[in-house]
């Protein structure tokens, strides 16, 4: 069975090329500090069997840092935001009367249109209060009902790979970090200011993306949530 293309575009744009980006500092720190003759005796020494071989274990190198930087980026940067296992996502607190986000009367049109459909029940404002984890789980669970339901929609697919693109683009801050100022080091003692200025700009890029982490994930979680509900309310019109 072919492997689904919306699903090879989400890995390449929401998993790949956040990796990419954040390890090329890394990449080009090793490169200057092993030293061009490290890599040039290297390459001379070796035959076109290991070339190939060498290729291979690149790739698994990268293939490494994706599941490594993914990892990290869901775990640690989304839970930081969102909660364990994202439970205050805005798709969760969109479902919630006591949450914020949209109206009341929106809230109960979704609420209404999602317990015909699915059979799904939710509390009341006051059995909110008095559980709150177990109306944080069905609202998750009536959730996985409406991505089903809608699947890529029209929009929904382009801002969910937008949200995993910078959440897994902040969790590659680690590498970027190191490898920008171990370049910025290297070309400031050869006096290159002006690439070691590059990778000051390219580090400050992503020192401000983890201090604001919190925002910018919010806002395209907000994007990403409202048009879920969007599409999954006009696909839905004209039911009862």
């Amino acid at each position: 069975m072919s492997t689904p293309k919306w699903w090879d575009e989400y890995e390449i744009k929401a998993r790949y090329i956040p990796t990419f980006l954040s390890v090329v500092p890394l990449v080009h720190f090793l490169i200057l500090f092993l030293g061009e003759a490290f890599w040039k005796e290297l390459i001379g020494n070796i035959s076109w069997m290991l070339v190939v071989a060498n290729l291979g274990l690149s790739l698994l190198v990268m293939l490494a840092f994706v599941q490594i930087q993914c990892g990290f980026a869901k775990h640690w940067v989304e839970e930081s935001v969102f909660g364990k296992g994202g439970e205050r996502f805005p798709t969760t607190d969109m479902l919630l009367l006591n949450g914020g986000l949209i109206s009341f009367e929106r809230k109960e049109q979704l609420r209404s249109k999602i317990t015909d459909q699915f059979r799904s029940t939710f509390l009341s404002t006051e059995e909110e209060n008095d559980k709150p984890d177990n109306a944080r789980l069905q609202a998750r669970e009536a959730v996985g009902q409406v991505r089903n339901a809608v699947g890529k929609g029209t929009m929904t697919f382009h801002y969910n790979i937008r949200y995993g693109f910078f959440r897994n683009l902040i969790g590659g801050v680690i590498w970027s970090i190191i490898g920008s100022i171990g370049s910025s080091i290297i070309y400031g003692l050869s006096n290159n200011w002006k690439t070691m200025s590059l990778f000051i700009i390219f580090f400050l890029i992503h020192i401000a993306m983890l201090l604001l982490k919190k925002s910018i994930l919010e806002k395209f979680a907000f994007i990403y949530a409202d048009t879920l509900f969007n599409e999954y309310l006009i696909k839905n019109k004209g039911d009862k």
